[in-house]
């Protein structure tokens, strides 16, 4: 109170394009029934896997060896078990795969997985991370989340979420 009268203190609305961050609703309760989060690097992100029929119950670790005669299709029933990660494009998200997930776990013979990128899809949105870091240290162990870098390795950990050593890119 100051002299009897109440003030109000406004906060100020967090915006970006015009909208009022305050306002969307969380990522879960817009997800589907077989939607996963997986948090890298401070960033919950949004991702699905398909498995090849017969392979729903567990993730299987990825065992190569290609051999010259192996190399080579004998009718058809040739599968790779390499696992599958899908990237999507720009202003896209991993909604664009949903309809070729399952054939390409079939073909492939494991799992193939998509995920969305940051500031895409269901993926937390990051606001704030260190712009102008005050440390070495700080700017070599974070990386900005809309970045390249950031993508790389994100991919990279979803390859070793899906025990492989090696895995098919496709985006």
């Amino acid at each position: 109170d100051l002299l009897g009268t109440r003030m109000q203190i406004k906060r100020k609305k967090r915006t970006v394009a015009g909208v009022d961050q305050d306002e969307l609703l969380d990522p879960l309760i817009l997800a589907d029934p077989d939607s996963c989060f997986h948090e890298f690097m401070g960033v919950h992100i949004h991702h699905k896997i398909s498995t090849a029929e017969g392979d729903e119950d567990e993730l299987k670790p990825v065992e190569v060896s290609i051999s010259q005669e192996s190399s080579h299709s004998h009718a058809g029933n040739d599968r790779l078990g390499l696992p599958m990660i899908l990237l999507h494009g720009f202003a896209a998200s991993l909604f664009s795969w949903r309809k070729v997930m399952k054939p390409l776990a079939n073909l492939v013979g494991s799992s193939v997985l998509a995920f969305d990128r940051p500031a895409f899809g269901l993926t937390s949105r990051v606001l704030e991370y260190p712009l102008n870091p005050s440390s070495a240290m700080a700017a070599s162990t974070q990386l900005n989340p809309y970045s390249t870098a950031f993508s790389t390795s994100a991919t990279l950990s979803f390859m070793g979420m899906l025990m492989g050593d090696k895995a098919i890119l496709v985006g």
